[in-house]
């Protein structure tokens, strides 16, 4: 799986009827599909007992994403030859992507017994402990696979493969730094390696990586979408370097026109651009065409979260959820978007002729922090639900979203036992939305146990012990994960080193919180570099924490004026309201 090979996205249609999106890497250039399939087609029909040409039948409509009817035609190839061991794994693999584990199984356990080779009987475990859900054995099997063919990239790629899924990207870097070390062009090693980088927090490495990558394969899908999510972080959306960027999203809609992710480019291009009603119309056109793919409703939900529209969001996240409720992130979302449902839907944009340049809608108004309503957890009228209500019970959206609430974080703890961020992210709602301080925080805590060695974990707990109060705990966390973060690790490193100021200052330690504050500063103009409106975000509560009010007002309006997205610019703009008042009552004195 190097350069020299080639990939290709297809969209499948699983049995339940749901679309999604797979990416391959195929030997050949895929080329005159539909006049082969046609020729091939005929063959088969004329010589049915044939298995050759059906075999090159059944691999074309795989390449064509036609996986159901390929799914028939490998199983009557592996009827005639059941000896064939890669025609059983294929057929295993896609029937895994499909979500038919327990088909996938009745393929791959006879392939066991059929294999003489150790590290290809090894690997059949792995896959076989994947369709289980049992993630450790999979990597025990995978491992051995690799040390006894270490020069065989497909046991680390899976290796990889299994530890990305797990969100343990330290793992995922050294299965990959093996694949490259026999294939230094991997593409597909490369962009997880990339992404790994990432979550680590090293983005000067994450960067080198999609150069490199650039230089391969720039124009592959996977890597046309992590250039254009990177320059639209950088609002990198007008003049030359925004006609560059249409330019990739014009490639990556040409290469997938019924992408989700490709519309979700187009969507943010027009936001960051100052078009947000544009913006949200490219996903709801798209979603109206393409009803079955989930991630066309994720995209959507996440575009008015972004811009506000805290209601429809939930909405369209729902559908994503019924849809299609095997994907971590579907929760998460839901988890970030349902506290804020309750709010006040905002006015059309018709009703506030939003373009997103200077707003004077009035935010959303913004929970009031522990600190402000005196919450300690013992006196609270916010009862949680013992047991997480049943379907029929809460008639799937519940009777308010504190009840779905709790039956979401209760399910992604039993779906995702394994990821790190999902305890962090369930630990952070209940210490914020419930409250449930003591259990928030022993939740939060299993994250930093399934990843010791990672930054963000320990930084994420930290936080929700600040909000928990246990700011003596926080800091302690907070300036361990400090300790973890690489050389450039600033997206992680400058809210850390804020939250490190503000729970000094609860602390009454008033020279350590402007030591961190300072830090933070320093850290926001490397930040600008990678992703500015936040840099200004960030610089602004800075600087608000300083008492440098006037200058805390301009980082707030720089970072609007870059279209900063909800929820961080309605508070913004509750935190100028406060800002602009105080400075006005300053000069009436």
């Amino acid at each position: 799986m190097s350069g020299k090979f080639n990939t290709s996205l297809v969209q499948f249609t699983q049995f339940s009827g749901v679309e999604l999106n797979a990416h391959l890497v195929l030997a050949d250039k895929p080329a005159r599909q539909q006049q082969k399939l046609i020729t091939l087609s005929k063959y088969v029909q004329k010589y049915p007992q044939g298995w050759k040409k059906r075999l090159e039948l059944a691999d074309l409509l795989y390449e064509m994403g036609n996986w159901q009817q390929a799914v028939t035609e490998y199983r009557q190839v592996m009827a005639r030859q059941p000896q064939l061991i890669d025609v059983r794994l294929q057929l295993g693999k896609i029937l895994q992507l499909m979500g038919l584990e327990q088909e996938a199984l009745e393929v791959y356990e006879p392939a066991l017994l059929l294999s003489e080779n150790q590290a290809t009987q090894n690997h059949i475990k792995g896959l076989i402990a994947v369709c289980r859900g049992e993630n450790q054995q999979a990597i025990i099997a995978f491992n051995l696979a690799a040390a006894l063919e270490p020069e065989k990239v497909v046991h680390w790629l899976a290796l990889a493969q299994v530890h990305q899924g797990r969100e343990n990207p330290l793992a995922t870097l050294n299965a990959v730094e093996q694949v490259l070390s026999i294939t230094p062009e991997d593409v597909v090693a490369l962009i997880y390696s990339y992404d790994a980088l990432m979550a680590v927090g090293d983005i000067p490495a994450a960067r080198e990586r999609l150069n490199k990558l650039i230089a391969i394969a720039g124009d592959d899908f996977r890597v046309l979408q992590r250039q254009i999510d990177q320059r639209c972080q950088m609002r990198w959306v007008s003049g030359e370097e925004g006609k560059l960027t249409k330019k990739m999203i014009t490639s990556l809609l040409g290469q997938a026109p019924h992408s989700a992710e490709a519309h979700k480019s187009l969507a943010y291009y027009h936001i960051l651009r100052g078009d947000w009603a544009q913006g949200v119309k490219v996903l709801a056109e798209f979603t109206a065409a393409h009803p079955q793919q989930p991630y066309g409703w994720y995209y959507y939900g996440r575009c008015l979260f972004h811009t506000g529209e805290y209601q429809q969001a939930v909405e369209m996240m729902m559908k994503a959820y019924q849809l299609y409720p095997h994907d971590g992130e579907i929760y998460r979302a839901l988890c970030e978007i349902l506290p804020l449902e309750s709010h006040p839907l905002p006015l059309s944009y018709a009703e506030k002729g939003v373009r997103g340049e200077g707003s004077k809608i009035e935010p959303h108004p913004r929970p009031l922090s522990y600190e402000e309503r005196g919450v300690r957890g013992e006196g609270s009228k916010i009862e949680p639900h013992p047991r997480p209500l049943s379907y029929e019970e809460r008639g799937v959206r519940g009777e308010g979203s504190k009840t779905t609430l709790a039956f979401i974080v209760e399910e992604m703890l039993k779906r995702f036992p394994e990821r790190w961020s999902v305890w962090a992210t369930v630990g952070r709602v209940l210490v914020e939305h419930f409250p449930e301080f003591e259990r928030g925080c022993s939740v939060s805590e299993q994250g930093t146990k399934l990843q010791p060695q990672l930054a963000d974990a320990w930084l994420r707990h930290g936080r929700v012990l600040a909000l928990a109060l246990r700011h003596r705990e926080a800091v302690e966390v907070l300036e361990k994960g400090w300790k973890l973060l690489p050389t450039g690790g600033y997206l992680q490193s400058v809210p850390a080193a804020v939250w490190l100021g503000e729970s000094y200052l609860v602390l009454k330690d008033v020279n350590a919180s402007k030591r961190w504050w300072e830090v933070a500063g320093e850290g926001c103009q490397e930040l600008k570099a990678f992703n500015p409106a936040m840099a200004d975000y960030w610089l602004g509560r800075v600087l608000a924490g300083l008492g440098d009010r006037l200058r805390a007002i301009q980082a707030y309006e720089s970072a609007v004026s870059k279209q900063l997205l909800y929820p961080a610019r309605g508070e913004v703009e509750k935190s100028l309201q406060g800002l602009k008042g105080k400075r006005r009552k300053g000069c009436r004195r």
